[in-house]
């Protein structure tokens, strides 16, 4: 299998650097079957509400099930057996693996060549709203010609377990390098020497902290928990194109976008699989197909469900659910640098300033106005007040409500505006030229690290020490 050799490779090169653990612990699951008791415990109800509970909260301190589910538990030996290993080791062997990942089930369902829809989810720590969107794909009809991949940005034992445990379809799992677990004191997490989020540029002028003066436009300064998810979500699409598709020869397919809190009705790769046929006719123009739209109230659900609309993409409105294909992503990417300084925290709001200001045209989207992704996230990272499983028991009842429409035989487009709503203002949090230079690095995630072609302020992070167990670990 890939995985042991490249574990071999680690052994014999890089003496068993920090994420050799990985290629057990995560990429080979019949290692972790053999010690089950050890690695993969078994989470009572009183503790999924805990998680449920923390996560909620949006803590700065992320969930840690038991034994060694995080990088503080785990015991490593160094390279040089000096007792440390730096930030630039970690993230290249963390690319190593994610680069080399042995795709699960591809002996049931056969390799990635002629795979032409892939659905990505980006992950954080919520288990059980996880667990409800990987049962949805289960039984979404279609789901075994698919790829899933799920993306990272901390290690969390249960969630491991649940993605290894998919036999319904191929899988490909990543993790997001520069993430806050593995960075926890030092850029681009909590770097105790960083201003608080709330302090006057005065303040922090004379409390002397590192990043005074990159506060953004309404003078707050970065907060982690928030700067993350849009450095993942960049990283995991140039990862996706480049290091999946474009490295697995796909013949260019259809990549839908999800999250953890996300579900699919039954006919979701039923109704994509329509309007990508006869997308020619519906709007030959649109580069994006959405699944998933915002509905004030579900009277009309069963009436539109066989309905579509085609509108200039929008933010807040197609951000759901959305799928487009390599051609439409590089187009984005081509405007990396106005993503990557646009003064907003939101990669959908970024997306959205890169369509109106950078491209020659907006981009136009066709959805459906009966929409087969909802977000069920009741609680999230702007929503602290919620009802958990309220919108989850809401959906599972409107698809039972209409069961008997789904899997419409064809579909007509009824709602064809084409009114370009202004972008707003940017939202903040995004004024460290740190996570600028972060951003504009993850534009190639498979490129070697070359810590004296990047900023200095990123040399911290490069040249960040780990302290390693020298006596203990692989």
């Amino acid at each position: 299998m890939i995985p042991r050799r490249i574990h071999r490779i680690l052994n014999v090169i890089l003496a068993c650097c920090v994420f050799g653990f990985l290629v057990i612990f995560i990429k080979i699951p019949s290692a972790v079957e053999k010690h089950a008791d050890d690695t993969a415990p078994v989470l009572t109800e009183k503790e999924w509400q805990v998680i449920n509970q923390e996560t909620s909260k949006n803590t700065k301190i992320p969930y840690e099930s038991p034994a060694n589910s995080t990088i503080a538990n785990w015991k490593f030996k160094s390279p040089d057996r000096s007792g440390s290993i730096s930030g630039a080791d970690i993230v290249e062997n963390l690319k190593l693996l994610n680069e080399n990942f042995d795709v699960l089930n591809i002996d049931k369902f056969g390799g990635l060549e002629n795979v032409e829809r892939v659905l990505v989810v980006q992950v954080h720590n919520r288990p059980n709203y996880l667990e409800v969107i990987i049962d949805s794909m289960r039984k979404t009809v279609g789901i075994e010609k698919t790829l899933l991949v799920f993306s990272h940005d901390i290690n969390v034992a249960p969630i491991n377990e649940m993605i290894r445990n998919i036999t319904f379809a191929r899988v490909y799992q990543i993790f997001y390098p520069y993430n806050n677990q593995l960075f926890p004191d030092v850029f681009p997490g909590n770097n105790p020497r960083d201003c608080k989020e709330k302090m006057s540029e005065a303040a922090a002028e004379e409390a002397g902290c590192d990043n005074w003066k990159q506060h953004d436009k309404y003078g707050n300064y970065r907060l982690v928990q928030l700067t993350q998810i849009k450095h993942h979500w960049w990283w995991k699409m140039n990862f996706v194109i480049d290091g999946i598709v474009e490295k697995f020869k796909m013949p260019n397919p259809w990549i839908l976008l999800l999250e953890e809190d996300h579900m699919l009705s039954p006919d979701a790769l039923h109704v994509l699989d329509l309007i990508v046929d006869n997308k020619v006719t519906y709007c030959p123009t649109c580069e994006i197909i959405t699944l998933g739209i915002y509905l004030k109230t579900n009277s009309k659900y069963g009436k539109d469900i066989a309905n579509l609309g085609v509108h200039p993409w929008y933010a807040s409105k197609h951000n759901m659910g959305w799928a487009l294909q390599k051609d439409t992503w590089n187009k984005i990417k081509g405007c990396a640098s106005m993503f990557c300084n646009w003064d907003d925290y939101n990669w959908d709001w970024s997306v959205l300033q890169v369509t109106a200001k950078c491209l020659p045209a907006r981009f136009k989207t066709i959805f459906a106005k009966s929409p087969r992704v909802f977000h069920i996230g009741d609680c999230g990272v702007h929503t602290h007040r919620c009802e958990v499983h309220r919108a989850l028991e809401a959906t599972i009842q409107l698809f039972e409500q209409n069961k008997n429409e789904l899997f419409p035989k064809a579909m007509t487009v009824t709602d064809v505006s084409r009114r370009s709503l202004k972008p707003p203002k940017e939202n903040g949090g995004w004024g460290d030229q740190r996570d600028r230079d972060l951003c504009m690095l993850n534009v190639s995630p498979l490129s070697k690290i070359a810590a004296s072609n990047y900023s200095t302020v990123l040399m911290p992070l490069l040249n960040s020490k780990v302290r390693l167990d020298s006596d203990d670990g692989l």
